[in-house]
């Protein structure tokens, strides 16, 4: 997906210049600026001033604006550690999940002027999240299976996941429109709740315990953060391959949270409604072993490649744990087994794939063919065709036998999709 060019605006506020986005020059204040919930600069000449929450940029690694009372006592902002071997996360079952990703402190603070003012947009993402298009990834007869309908009624009571969910639903709403606007106001409206969201976060759990009051929200809130930000990633990183390793190899990080905060709560949660969905993690770390062919070729390529013997290990197991997940998936575009690769992917393939190893990139690639798979879901898009061809580009016609599956796969016809 090509950068969108926009003409500049002489008379545009300066949140949006300093974004390097179109003003519609709305004031008191602009479309972007409204769906950010960004101060736009056109109410410093109005007062009282109006102070909404002020998120950081999202091109780059993402950061997030916390609480007020997070900003005024320097305490350290909760992340999710990639250095955590999978052995540690397992046996710290009563440390606290972070979901928060290290950035500047940005202070925060709310409208007041009107507390009964109604926000017509988050009425429209609340009816948003029981629409048949944003369900379409949920699959009742699969064990991971979460109904949004859970989401939001533990979001009605817990104000930092119903943000959350809100900020999907916006994201959501960004990929059913083809007008630049309306794109760009959806997704910054995303971007703008999903920084709420983790402010809030912040605030209710100021000394990051689990308890059998907070483990479920917890649950929810991180899975659904993980999500978000890969699908944001799959969806808007796609300018160039460099780019998106960069964002992808961050939200890895992310999304292994995921794993930490079920581990950390699965004590609490045996005996509550989502005992049955907590196991899926444990089974994917038990998987037998595969049965598949679609990762031979790779296989027998790193095996006979020229390389160090210590990354032809890395490729081997990260290649194997693929073709499990391949055997997991069983030709359907299940959403919580595509993203299960990435919980078990190694550190030290990460590090091999954000130095762009050519091995390390065909095995993504490879991976790229269950995203293609999964196109006709929302959480996914056409994530999956960028990777494989910006890959076969960048290698170039001398790794084309490495890539045949990939290059294939692109001509597929379409997988049933697992639905309701």
């Amino acid at each position: 997906m090509s950068r969108r060019s926009h003409r500049k605006s002489r008379n545009g506020c300066l949140q949006c210049k300093k974004r390097h986005i179109r003003c519609d020059g709305f004031a008191p204040i602009c479309a972007n600026c409204r769906g950010a919930e960004l101060e736009c600069s056109y109410l410093n000449n109005r007062t009282p001033p109006v102070f909404l929450a002020l998120p950081n940029s999202r091109a780059g690694a993402g950061t997030y604006a916390t609480s007020p009372s997070s900003a005024s006592n320097n305490s350290p902002a909760p992340s999710i550690s990639s250095s955590e071997s999978r052995t540690s996360r397992q046996n710290e079952t009563h440390a606290a999940p972070s979901v928060t990703l290290p950035g500047p402190r940005v202070q925060i603070q709310t409208n007041t002027q009107d507390a009964f003012s109604i926000n017509e947009t988050h009425l429209e993402l609340f009816m948003n999240l029981s629409s048949r298009e944003f369900r379409a990834a949920e699959d009742p007869t699969q064990p991971e299976y979460i109904p949004t309908a859970v989401y939001i009624q533990h979001g009605l009571s817990t104000p930092y996941l119903i943000h959350q969910m809100l900020a999907m639903s916006a994201l959501h709403l960004s990929t059913t429109f083809t007008d630049p606007q309306k794109i760009n106001y959806y997704h910054s409206y995303a971007t703008g709740l999903q920084n709420r969201a983790l402010s809030l976060f912040n605030q209710a759990n100021p000394v990051l315990e689990v308890t059998s009051s907070n483990c479920i929200h917890m649950f929810l809130f991180s899975s659904a953060v993980g999500v978000h930000l890969l699908s944001d990633t799959l969806h808007y990183q796609v300018e160039s391959l460099n780019s998106f390793i960069e964002r992808f190899t961050h939200d890895i990080n992310v999304y292994r949270g995921v794993l930490a905060v079920v581990n950390q709560c699965s004590p609490l949660l045996r005996e509550q409604e989502l005992a049955p969905q907590l196991t899926l993690s444990q089974t994917f770390l038990k998987l037998p072993e595969p049965t598949g062919s679609e990762c031979n070729d790779l296989l027998n390529l790193i095996n006979a490649a020229n390389i160090p013997d210590t990354s032809r290990e890395i490729y081997r197991e990260t290649s194997i744990e693929l073709q499990r997940i391949f055997d997991a998936a069983q030709g359907k575009s299940r959403v919580a087994v595509v993203f299960t690769w990435l919980v078990l992917l190694s550190p030290d393939y990460v590090s091999l794939l954000r130095q762009g190893e050519p091995e390390a990139l065909v095995v993504l690639a490879y991976y790229a063919v269950l995203l293609h798979r999964g196109r006709h879901m929302w959480l996914i898009g056409d994530g999956g065709r960028f990777l494989i061809e910006a890959i076969a580009d960048k290698l170039g016609e001398g790794w084309r036998p490495w890539l045949r599956f990939p290059i294939e796969a692109l001509d597929e016809r379409d997988i049933p999709l697992a639905l309701d």
